[in-house]
């Protein structure tokens, strides 16, 4: 099997490795860019919240008035992950002096959602089903349940008495990387697997799920080349 670095990644890192164009598409939705509001730096939430309502290019040298200079690092910091996420779009003049403009999808979004709000609209839920709902500690133990069987699948399908519903073909594309084999040879855990396992929950979760849309996209992109043929 390919051996693949794990990588531990968060939300934020995982977006910005996407593409300009993927990132736009995601900007369509003004519950998306709540969630990018909320993760991003406080200094980078600052700025996003004073350029909101600001069409025209701001100078990088007037944002940088906006701060102390004890706190530069922090702005570049801010700025750069801004610029990462298209959030900020760069723009250089004649003289290749910078100035920032908003993207105008998240921008767009974001003061529809400071006007109407970012909560969806919901029913009243009837007594005798809420009386029904699991706990928070109940879902907490059945996803962890959930989870464990997930991972001991992934290391060693054999073992597993209750399999999850994931196919023999996606837990391949799971395991890549993260087990390694030889000829004859039952696949065995690579030191990468070890890595994987070492990991925080969370991190764990991130790595399949860029396995996951990595897969989608090569199907995707064999079935267009299929198209074009």
């Amino acid at each position: 099997m390919p051996q693949v670095m794990v990588v531990a990644r968060n939300f934020m890192d995982m977006v910005a490795a996407l593409s300009a164009s993927k990132l736009d598409m995601l900007y369509d939705s003004a519950f998306i860019c709540e969630a990018m509001l909320r993760s991003f730096p406080p200094l980078a939430k600052k700025y996003v919240l004073q350029m909101l309502y600001v069409s025209a290019p701001v100078p990088a040298a007037a944002i940088e008035e906006w701060v102390l200079d004890d706190y530069a690092s922090k702005h570049k910091v801010a700025i750069d992950r801004l610029v990462q996420l298209r959030v900020f779009v760069e723009i250089r003049d004649r003289r290749k002096e910078v100035s920032y403009r908003m993207n105008n999808k998240f921008q767009a979004n974001m003061q529809k959602y400071l006007v109407s709000g970012g909560s969806l609209p919901r029913e009243p839920v009837p007594s005798s089903i809420t009386a029904r709902l699991p706990t928070v500690t109940e879902l907490e133990n059945y996803a962890l349940e959930q989870w464990e069987c997930f991972l001991l699948q992934l290391i060693n399908s054999s073992q597993v008495e209750k399999g999850t519903s994931f196919s023999s073909s996606m837990m391949r594309t799971f395991q890549r990387g993260l087990l390694s084999s030889r000829d004859n040879e039952a696949p065995k855990l690579s030191e990468n697997g070890f890595q994987f396992l070492l990991m925080e929950t969370n991190a764990q979760l991130w790595y399949i799920m860029r396995e996951y849309i990595s897969s989608a996209e090569k199907r995707e992109g064999k079935r267009r080349s299929y198209e074009l043929n």
